[in-house]
């Protein structure tokens, strides 16, 4: 089992891409799509670009798209582009321009030009292995080509998720079937959607072909299939979820590729996607909407047809016939779209859309889409079951819509054109009837037209009447009638006997028959009024249709007897009522009547009008007669011109008449408008007559609207019959109205509201008979009636008079406040309360219901109860009232008159003003007579008040308002009311006032702020705020416009104002401080309370966040505010520490403090003033101040007064050095504030105060803004700089350290930044510095800024600054030894970046003598053990010193310096070596060459180390460090080898060997050299085996000498080290000539016989003879002599006595025999005879050694020596 390790590993080699794998990389090269692998990885890029840009080119000329390509896949650059060297993001760029030109080229694989082009982007892209998806799927199309093949043979082993399928077929390329990218799309989602997002990024790209679009609709029409075939067994819920999963996958893409531009092919492809997905998928409607708009909103001509086919299909699967809105308009605007549809239902079922279609078209109702709707009905389209849900939208639509609307008309337009065809008719009637419908009633005309053919209409009207003899059973007989007419009020039962019978006949179709009855007289028709009076009854009831058309047509038959209309004029009322009727058959025979009246209008015949004495029985003598003319005007002229119109409409007539009647600009368009007011006033009453003494209550009803109008035509009706008639029926009882309405049918309800609609707004009777219901004085019984009068109140409020409105409200506020529990008082309560609410009251009204109030203090005081309670001396005098019913009443009547007035927009009421305020004085008693504050009363007269004040503001003539004002009532409540709602009311009350009425307001202000304070700043809410705000905006400006206007100081007087508000601080909440202070000093002027509030907020809040705040507050004024702030600021301090204190005492309370408190305060004030001078916004704010053309010059004369307050101030708490240092810190703060130019200016008059403190200010200030001032800065720079004179004589004639510290640090500022702008200044500044007064100073820290100054003054004047090195440079270096011996970091470090800046400026001035005394007081600095920060700072001399000196100079210094480094032990000495390896690597060739004969010294002399570091050193190094300068040494001689050549390093090799070769009495010392040699061969190799000539002999020598004695290990590892590098890279067979070998061979043998030859391991390599003697005969390998003279040797030791040697031989061959295999045992024979004896050898480490080494040579010859060894 692998471990966590083995997993990690392995990961990490999965994602490598094997970089210094040369074969992997090799292998990677070899992937190819055109080339065999092992031509492909011979191919350079430069020859492979060469053939790929040929395809590539000839692509371009395919298609221009490619041709952005050039600039990046295929531009020269590209040949270098290596993937693995990218960065994430730039990979991720790559990919998006990769995966471009693969798809776009996707149409053209099978192309040669594509092959090419596609092998650069594998060869030099490897796109398939970074792009494998992409790649793949642009193949897929094609994946039974041999193209496909070439693909699977270079994709990854391993690819990617989404194409894991393609696994068996990448390890053996074989044809892909297409059934198995169908199964791998049916059951593996990863490849499914993943394949679909590439379609989509294809087709937006525009990418797209037919090939694939083929292979991408195939690919996805299986998968849906199978995918809903697999998921359509299971649980019902996991279907559905896989269902909906499934459609979630492919809508988006669908959407998508269905929005491609240019994409006819793509959107048919979608097309098909989609009728597969709803065929087979179960989806809803909500679903199949979005995808017919989807589906309409893709097409274009050429997918027009695949379009409508998608949508038929979509519209068969929804469950409902009407489709989406956005859908039917699309396809109504189609030209030619019924021809379309045709074309598609051959192909496909249309129906449902074409049902569609028509229904939408149905529902735009325009003439066009109308249109349309015909034509698809009567296509032939829709079968039958289809046409029948058309016409039931159809009748719904007529039945839905007004009558006589334009929607109506339309529509029965439509419909009538249906029903010229017969079988449509026979269908939409069938339709209608089993919905209900009435067709007729919806003004459908399916019979004859309205005119009565006269010739025809007797035959007609009988053959309606007679009755089927034949068929007839049972006569209807007539019931026994006693009275003259059925009209007449007691006749009421026998009319509804006579009436069932009737409606019986007429069933029965015995309704001639009936008529024909003895009793009912109809052959005396116009003689009597029986016979007519029934069939008006009749027809005006509410009984069947058939029963009262069968009256209306008996009655026009009896009108043929007629000699002239006016003698029946009694029956127009009834007639009129018909033409009102909701039936159109009923209107329709009425309008036949009159019709056949108005044919009939003789005014010469004399014959008696019909019913005028018996109609409506005694009463019939109060009808009026109409002259014979009059009726004649009024059946031609009135009634006549509009019956057509009254047939199609049954509200028509009544408005119609009415307007005739009333003469208005209605009845102009009536073609015989005319008419006299005489005939008018005769018509209305004879009208008005009929309606009060009908019994009919709906002929009533109908006729009472007629007489609804104001003037001298209606006059006399209405006083005469009108009214009288409503008080009768509101006298009625309820139990009489509901029957009489039960009688006919009418809801109670309705009789009600008609009656009460024929009341008038400007009747003075009708408002009185409406109140006299709503009170109840007519009936109390009438809930119905009372409700209805109180709609009509409501309806007609804004029409009534004052007086009238006046009373009804009086009349409603009692109604309101009574409290009765009556079904009718609770009723009127609600309703009254209601309407008062919600109609507008005006001003008399309101102050009618304030005066109808009971004042609380004229009412009867009583005694207390059980005692009297005490009362403030402020507060008013306890008032009790009678009761506490009383007190309750009273209450609830002045809560329901405030809420009326609250309702009533109070601003458009000032009169309400005064009675408001004394009923608010009122309240006060009240309040304590109740027990209650009485917030919700005082709330809405303090809410009322307001508006009525701003009012008031735009009047000019307010005295009498003004006297009403009680300021001291809005205090008081203020101050003594617990309901903060009361208190913002109040206050915003008061700010009201005070913009209104200031002097009456002003002088109760303090009370005001307190509250402020101490309430409403700390509230969080958004009120609380607004309220505060605008108290602030309005009461501050008129107090501080008192308080100028009467000479008083400004801060004194609104001192309480301040205090309050910087009380509440703390407790504002943070989102409200800033705007709430501003607004503060806004309102006051920033310009004097801007100040006094940073003060106080300064005195009493001692943080960071009160600091910020105030900085916060002085950006959001203008800039020249915030220097009044501060000169303020100042005066404020300035007055707190003098001796009469004025206003600081009203602030700050000063005498209330300890002279040490006041001592802090003041302090604390000065601390936060420079604390905000210094804030770097406050200083840009200020700086556009100083900025700004006009008025230049009066920041400055605010700012001079700032500085003359300041130092005033200094001098004044001079005694106090606190107080004077903050002075001190104002000033230099200030002075920041001002732009360069301005501040250096300032800054020289203030050099010239004897005060020091002043002075280290200023020049404070200015090194401040030299090091913030920026180099382009045109203006800053030159004044910085004419600043040094200034600052070099206050350096000169300053005695304080402090100046002159600060001179310098400011005069180093300015040098190391601007110097270079003015060189002479810098120069003469220099001098100055580098004298007594700066560099020879005997304070340090004034020594440390001398050297500092010098080192930028040395950058500046470079080579101008050679004057000063004699001076400076004796100076620092006794500055050097003074702070290495007392251990002063500083000035150490300080000297250094001088000497260091010295060097690198002017290296050619540093002298041998300067650099020697340099060095030597660096290596006594290294010596002295100081901090690491002076290490670093004398390591940047040495690497300064290594760069910027000649090598001469430097080598000359080393060498000289070098015993003295060695004497101050090992740091010393390690940085001496470094600074030598330093030289070596930084000088150039040139340089070394030329000083090589230094160089070569002085290596000579350090190779020397060990005995140097003996004789020099003070104490004893450990092996560690010797080895480490060592190193250090010998990569300093490699340094110097790489950049010399052989011609110049040999003399000085031979030298070195003579020196360090020959033995001598200490061989210790040959260890550097020796361990110089390793390095040296190790790192030349092979090139410098040669001069190993040179030392064999003496290695040879030195070999003998240590093989003497097993001492010195170091010595003999560093020989045998030197000698196994050499071995180990000769390649020229050096060590293969006998006299090199057989000089150097024999004494290395000779080491075996040493004790640790046969113990040294690796980790103990004390004596690695061994590998040495195996790299010799490795070098040697080619000679057999040279291995048999070594042999022989080796022989030979294995018969030594010493055990310790035969065991090293041993090991010795053993070595040799792994290393050199067969070529070793070449010498077997001569071996066996010693292996034999030594396998019986004494010592056991011999014996199993020499047997494991007889196995290694069996091993390696492959045969067993036992039997050549016995």
């Amino acid at each position: 089992m692998a471990t966590a390790l083995q997993k990690q590993l392995a990961t990490i080699a999965a994602a490598s891409t094997h970089q210094l794998d040369l074969r992997a990389q090799k292998s990677a090269h070899g992937k190819s799509l055109l080339f065999a692998s092992s031509v492909a990885a011979s191919q350079s890029f430069e020859s492979l670009f060469l053939i790929c840009y040929d395809g590539y080119r000839e692509l371009c000329a395919l298609d221009p798209r490619f041709l952005r390509f050039s600039k990046n896949l295929f531009s020269e650059q590209s040949k270098a582009e290596d993937r693995t060297q990218m960065s994430k993001d730039e990979n991720r760029k790559l990919n998006t321009v990769l995966e471009a030109f693969i798809t776009l080229a996707g149409p053209r694989l099978l192309l040669k030009p594509a092959e090419k082009a596609l092998e650069w982007l594998v060869r030099r892209f490897r796109i398939h292995e970074y792009n494998t998806e992409c790649l793949v799927f642009t193949y897929l199309p094609y994946h039974n080509t041999p193209q496909f093949l070439a693909l699977l043979s270079i994709l990854p082993a391993q690819p990617p998720q989404a194409v894991r399928f393609l696994f068996p077929y990448i390890q053996a390329p074989t044809a892909l079937p297409q059934r198995t990218i169908a199964y791998t799309a049916i059951n593996t989602p990863a490849f499914f959607n993943a394949y679909q997002s590439y379609v989509v990024k294809v087709v937006e790209a525009g990418h797209q072909a037919s090939h694939m679009l083929s292979f991408w609709t195939g690919i996805t029409i299986e998968a849906i299939y199978g995918i809903l075939s697999n998921s359509s067994s299971g649980r019902k819920d996991l279907q559905d979820q896989k269902t909906e999963q499934l459609v979630l996958d492919v809508l988006p893409v669908l959407n998508s590729c269905m929005r491609a531009k240019h994409g006819a092919e793509t959107v048919c492809s979608s097309y098909t996607i989609v009728i597969m997905l709803v065929s087979q998928a179960k989806v809803g409607d909500k679903m199949l909407d979005g995808l017919m708009e989807a589906v309409i909103l893709a097409h274009d001509e050429t997918s027009l047809h695949a379009c409508l086919g998608c949508l038929a299909i979509l519209a068969r699967q929804r469950s409902q016939a009407q489709i989406p809105a956005k859908v039917h308009k699309k396809l109504l605007r189609m030209p030619q779209l019924l021809q379309k549809l045709k074309a598609v239902s051959e192909q496909c079922q249309a129906d449902r859309l074409a049902l569609g279609c028509a229904l939408g078209a149905l529902s735009s109702q325009s003439s066009e889409t109308s249109s349309i709707f015909h034509d698809i009905i009567t296509s032939g389209l829709l079968p039958e079951s289809r046409i029948q849900i058309a016409l039931l939208a159809l009748v719904q639509l007529l039945r839905d819509t007004a009558p006589g609307s334009e929607e109506h008309g339309e529509l029965l337009e439509v419909a009538r054109k249906l029903t010229e065809t017969k079988q449509l008719l026979i269908m939409m009637e069938t339709t209608a009837k089993q919905n209900s419908v009435d067709l007729e009633s919806l003004g459908l005309t399916i019979e004859q037209p309205l005119e009565i053919d006269q010739a025809n209409g007797a035959d007609s009207d009988e053959e309606m009447l007679d009755a089927d003899e034949e068929v007839e059973t049972i006569s209807v007989q007539l019931p026994q009638i006693t009275t003259s007419s059925f009209l007449d009020a007691a006749s009421d039962v026998q009319f509804a006997e006579a009436a069932d019978a009737f409606e019986l006949a007429v069933s029965t179709k015995q309704t001639r028959r009936f008529l024909a009855s003895d009793a009912l007289h109809q052959e005396n028709v116009l003689e009597q009024t029986l016979y007519l009076s029934f069939l008006a009854r009749v027809w005006t009831s509410s009984r069947p249709l058939p029963a009262r058309l069968a009256a209306l047509r008996a009655a026009a038959s009896s009108f043929e007897q007629l000699d002239a209309a006016y003698m029946l004029q009694n029956l127009l009322p009834y007639l009129v009522q018909a033409l009102a009727d909701p039936s159109p058959l009923i209107r329709r025979s009425a309008a036949a009547c009159i019709g056949s009246l108005s044919k009939n209008t003789s005014t010469s015949s004399k014959a008696r009008t019909w019913g005028k004495s018996d109609m409506y029985g005694k009463a019939s003598k109060n009808i009026p007669e109409l002259k014979p003319e009059d009726v004649s005007i009024l059946l031609s002229s009135m009634l006549q011109p509009v019956l057509e119109e009254c047939v199609m409409d049954s509200n028509f007539v009544i408005p119609a008449l009415r307007d005739l009647l009333e003469g208005s600009q209605n009845a102009k368009n009536h073609p015989n408008h005319a008419f006299k007011a005489q005939l008018r006033a005769a018509v209305l009453g004879f009208f008005a007559s009929h309606a009060g003494l009908t019994p009919v209550l709906r002929v009533r009803l109908c006729l009472l609207p007629m007489c609804s109008f104001k003037g001298k035509t209606s006059d006399t009706a209405r006083s005469s019959f009108v009214l009288p008639l409503v008080k009768e029926w509101c006298a009625l009882s309820n139990v009489d109205a509901e029957t009489r309405c039960n009688n006919e049918g009418i809801s109670l309800e309705e009789a009600e509201q008609a009656h009460l609609a024929a009341l008038l707004p400007r009747e003075a009777k009708s408002t009185q008979l409406l109140q006299d219901i709503i009170s109840g004085s007519l009936n109390k019984e009438r809930n119905v009636l009372a409700n209805a009068a109180f709609d009509r109140i409501n309806s007609f409020w804004s029409a009534l008079k004052s007086d009238p409105q006046s009373s009804l409200a009086q009349c409603m506020l009692g109604l309101s406040l009574h409290e009765g529990d009556g079904p009718f008082d609770k009723l009127c309560r609600e309703r009254s309360l209601e309407i008062l609410r919600d109609v507008k009251l005006d001003s008399a009204t309101l102050v009618s219901f304030l005066e109808s109030v009971s004042s609380p203090a004229s009412l009867p005081q009583g005694p207390p109860t059980k005692k009297r309670r005490r009362t403030s001396r402020n507060e008013m005098a306890r008032v009790e009232l009678s009761s506490e019913d009383d007190v309750q009443r009273l209450l609830r009547q002045l809560t329901l008159v405030l809420e009326l007035i609250e309702g009533s927009n109070p601003g458009q009421h000032p009169v309400l003003f005064e009675h408001l305020f004394k009923l608010f004085g009122e309240l006060q008693p009240l309040k304590q007579q109740s027990g209650s504050e009485q917030v919700y009363l005082q709330s809405i007269i303090l809410g009322s008040l307001n508006p009525i004040v701003n009012t008031l503001k735009e009047q000019t003539d307010t005295a009498e308002y003004q006297s009403a004002v009680r300021a001291d009532l809005l205090i008081h409540c203020i101050r003594h009311s617990g309901s903060p709602q009361v208190q913002n009311s109040a206050l915003l009350l008061i700010a009201n006032l005070a913009a209104w009425v200031p002097d009456l307001i002003l002088h109760n202000l303090m009370p005001i702020f307190t509250f402020i304070g101490a309430t409403l700043l700390r509230q969080g809410d958004d009120y609380s705020a607004q309220v505060v705000d605008k108290t602030i905006s309005r009461v501050v400006p008129q107090l501080a416009a008192s308080l100028r206007s009467k000479h008083r100081d400004l801060l004194t007087g609104v001192s309480d104002l301040l205090l309050s508000f910087t009380a509440a601080f703390d407790h504002i909440p943070l989102h409200r401080r800033l705007k709430l202070f501003a607004e503060l000093a806004r309102t006051l002027g920033p310009e004097d309370a801007l100040s006094a509030i940073i003060a106080l907020l300064a005195d009493r809040y001692h943080g960071k966040e009160q600091r910020r705040f105030c900085t916060d507050l002085l950006l959001h004024f203008d800039p020249i505010h915030t220097l009044h702030a501060f000169k303020g600021y100042l005066a404020l301090v300035t007055d707190a520490v003098g001796p009469k204190r004025k206003v600081s005492e009203t602030l700050f309370s000063m005498n209330e403090k300890r002279p040490v408190e006041v001592e802090g305060a003041i302090a604390n004030l000065l601390s936060c003033l420079a604390d905000l001078a210094l804030d770097e916004r406050v200083k840009a704010h200020v700086v556009r101040a100083f900025r700004r053309k006009e008025e230049a010059a009066q920041p400055r004369e605010i700012f001079a007064d700032i500085c003359g307050s300041t130092i005033q101030l200094s001098k004044k708490v001079a005694s106090s050095p606190k107080l004077y240092d903050g002075c001190s810190r104002v000033l230099a703060s200030c002075l920041d504030l001002l732009p360069t130019a301005d501040l250096v200016k300032s800054a020289e008059m203030l050099l010239s105060s004897p005060d020091s403190h002043v002075q280290v200010a200023a020049v404070k200030s200015v090194e401040l803004r030299a090091g913030a001032v920026k180099q382009n800065d045109r203006q800053s720079v030159p004044a910085l700089i004419s600043f040094l004179p200034s600052v070099e004589s206050l350096l000169q004639q300053s005695t304080q350290m402090e100046v002159k510290m600060i001179s310098v640090s400011c005069i180093d500022r300015i040098v190391e930044r601007f110097g270079k702008k003015d060189v002479s200044a810098v120069a003469s500044v220099a001098k100055i510095i580098s004298g007594p007064q700066s560099l020879s100073s005997s304070d340090d820290r004034i020594r440390i800024l001398s050297l500092l100054c010098l080192t930028s003054v040395v950058d500046v004047l470079e080579d101008e600054a050679i004057s000063l090195l004699p001076t400076v440079l004796p100076t620092a270096f006794d500055y050097l030894s003074q702070a290495i011996q007392e251990e002063k970091t500083g000035l150490h470090n300080a000297v250094f970046a001088l000497l260091s800046n010295i060097v690198e400026r002017l290296g050619y001035m540093f002298s041998h003598d300067y650099l020697d005394t340099a060095l030597r007081l660096s290596q006594r600095s290294a010596a002295a053990s100081l901090e690491d920060v002076c290490d670093e700072s004398r390591r940047g001399f040495y690497q300064s010193v290594s760069e910027h000196i000649g090598a001469q100079e430097v080598f000359a210094a080393i060498k000289s310096t070098w015993p003295h480094a060695a004497s101050q032990g090992f740091d010393a000495s390690l940085e001496h070596l470094e600074l030598l390896r330093s030289t070596v690597n930084t000088q150039a060739k040139s340089q070394l060459i030329k000083a090589s004969s230094t160089l070569f010294s002085l290596l000579l002399q350090t190779f020397r180390l060990r005995e140097t570091l003996e004789s020099e050193g003070k104490e004893e190094m450990d092996d560690d460090e010797i080895e480490q300068l060592e190193n250090t040494m010998i990569e300093s001689v490699v340094a110097m080898v790489l950049k010399l050549s052989d011609a110049t390093f040999r003399p000085f090799f031979v030298q070195l060997v003579d020196q360090e070769g020959p033995l001598s009495a200490k061989p210790q010392r040959a260890i550097t050299f020796y361990k110089f040699l390793a390095a040296f061969f190790d790192k030349f190799k092979s090139l410098v085996t040669s001069y190993a000539s040179y030392i064999i002999e003496h290695a040879a020598k030195m070999l003998a000498l240590l093989a003497k004695d097993d001492v010195e290990p170091e010595l003999r590892g560093a020989v045998l080290g030197a000698l196994q590098k050499s071995f180990q890279h000769d390649q020229d067979g050096f060590w293969q000539a006998p006299s090199h070998f057989g000089t150097i061979m024999p004494p290395l043998l000779a080491l075996l016989t040493l004790p640790s030859a046969s113990t040294s391991t690796p980790t103990d390599n004390s004596n690695n003879a061994i590998p040495t003697i195996t790299d010799l005969a490795a070098a040697s390998s080619s000679s057999i002599e040279n291995h048999r003279e070594m042999n022989g040797i080796l022989l030979r030791n294995m018969r030594s006595d010493s055990a310790h040697t035969r065991l090293a031989t041993v090991l010795c061959e053993q070595s040799l025999t792994r290393r050199l295999g067969e070529e070793w045992l070449g010498l077997l024979p001569e071996m066996l005879p010693f292996i034999s004896e030594l396998m019986e050898d004494d010592d056991e480490t011999v014996e199993r050694e020499t047997q494991r080494w007889k196995n290694g040579m069996e091993e390696i010859l492959g045969e067993s020596l036992e039997g050549m060894l016995q």
